[in-house]
Order: structure tokens, then C-alpha cells, then sequence
């Protein structure tokens, strides 16, 4: 499956510019993203694109495609360094998604750093495949 042939969940076209990036690229099943769920259930909503705080300003790389992305990580440290840095985190249990994303999943992009991408959910992406990993940071 092409880029073209994707169908997205987010409306990429009113970003008014090439979205996906054009080198943006396909998982093939062979590498683990991590996500921080929120609730108690996964759903879909569990995969929507992480809304902007007013108050705090954008990295300069974000656009208006990277604002309709899912951020995920490739290294559940990465993750833990990233997201749970705040003391007040500390000895919490969080919750986990651990995937396996394939071509018809949607299209990635290392952005923000090492472990970071960014990634445009397909409609094809099957959330229920997700596993769960609670961890206590």
C-alpha cells in the first residue's frame, strides 16, 4: 500500500500543505511504537493527535500537518524520559500502548528528537490490535 493509497482519520487536506511530509515513511511491523493511553478503555480516541496548550509555544518544526499527527515514541525509555519527566509523576502506575504498525497503518515521521515521531493515523488502523503495558514510572 502507497502513501496515495491511504485514506487518513484526520482531514489532512485543510492543512493546505503537502500532509504526510513527503519524508514522512511507512511502518513495516517490524519496529514497537509506545503511546500513553489515557482511561481505562482503549478506543479510538485513544489515538487522536495531542491537542496544543495555548500557553506554551510550538517547536519550531510543528505545522499545521504535524498538529494532525499522533505522537507515538520507538523506545519506551525515550518515552518515559519525555513524557514522565515531572516530579509529580514519580511512583505513579501508567498505562502503556504498545504497537506494531504495519503500511496500511498510516505514515511516520521522526520529529522532536530521537525517539519521538509523529504519525498520521489511516482509517485501516485496528486499535483493538494494541497491547497494554501499565508501568510504574
Amino acid at each position: 500500500m502507497k502513501k496515495k493509497d491511504l485514506t487518513y482519520f484526520e482531514d489532512l487536506e485543510s492543512t493546505g500543505i503537502t500532509c504526510p511530509h513527503e519524508d514522512a515513511f511507512q511502518a513495516n511491523g517490524d519496529k514497537t511504537y509506545f503511546r500513553v493511553l489515557q482511561g481505562v478503555e482503549i478506543t479510538s480516541e485513544s489515538f487522536l493527535p495531542t491537542p496544543v496548550k495555548k500557553d506554551r509555544p510550538l517547536p519550531p518544526q510543528c505545522d499545521a500537518c504535524i498538529l494532525k499527527s499522533v505522537s507515538i515514541y520507538d523506545d519506551l525509555e525515550g518515552l518515559i524520559n519525555g513524557y514522565f519527566r515531572l516530579p509529580s509523576n514519580k511512583g505513579k502506575k501508567k498505562r502503556i500502548g504498545v504497537l506494531k504498525l504495519n503500511s496500511h497503518d498510516g505514515m511516520l515521521k521522526q520529529t522532536f528528537g530521537a525517539n519521538h515521531h509523529s504519525w498520521w493515523r489511516s482509517t485501516a488502523f485496528d486499535h483493538t490490535q494494541v497491547e497494554i503495558k501499565e508501568i510504574t514510572i
